[in-house]
């Protein structure tokens, strides 16, 4: 029987479903992955040398392309406004993060900035934090969740 590209790669179709699926975690996603991933096998199809393992030429050739596209969406951002849906640049968008979150935590009160200071940024366990400040570990509880909803709603607004 006479080797054939295209039939190796019908039987490979299921595995990467598979993969696809577990890379995306998303039905849709994966399919359009799998779509790119049997468009680019064949328009490369003479990169494939006969006899060796085509299930492993694809997948790399899927997870390849799945990490691509992470990394492009990583460097655009659609921010949804009024009139429709623009694109922001990733520093633009991480300037603008920065300054909202700078803003929201001035407003709040300089006991809750130092709890959220220990406990979320520096990632300090509620009893050091609780030590450092001579309090205990239910008051550094209440002021991080009253810190917490106090960001929120600024960040809401």
């Amino acid at each position: 029987m006479a080797y054939s590209f295209e039939a190796e790669l019908l039987r490979c179709i299921p595995g990467l479903q598979r993969y696809a699926c577990k890379l995306t975690r998303d039905a849709a996603a994966a399919e359009d992955l799998t779509q790119d991933c049997l468009a680019r096998a064949l328009s490369r199809s003479h990169c494939f040398e006969p006899g060796t393992n085509m299930q492993a030429w694809l997948t790399t050739m899927l997870k390849n392309l799945h990490f691509n596209n992470l990394q492009r969406e990583k460097n655009v951002t659609k921010v949804e406004l009024w009139d429709g849906a623009m694109s922001v640049e990733a520093g633009q968008m991480a300037r603008l993060m920065v300054r909202d979150v700078t803003r929201a935590f001035s407003a709040l009160t300089p006991s809750q900035r130092k709890v959220v200071k220990l406990v979320a940024i520096e990632g300090r366990p509620y009893q050091e934090a609780a030590e450092r400040l001579n309090v205990s570990i239910g008051t550094i509880r209440s002021r991080l969740c009253r810190a917490r909803e106090r960001l929120n709603t600024v960040m809401a607004a």
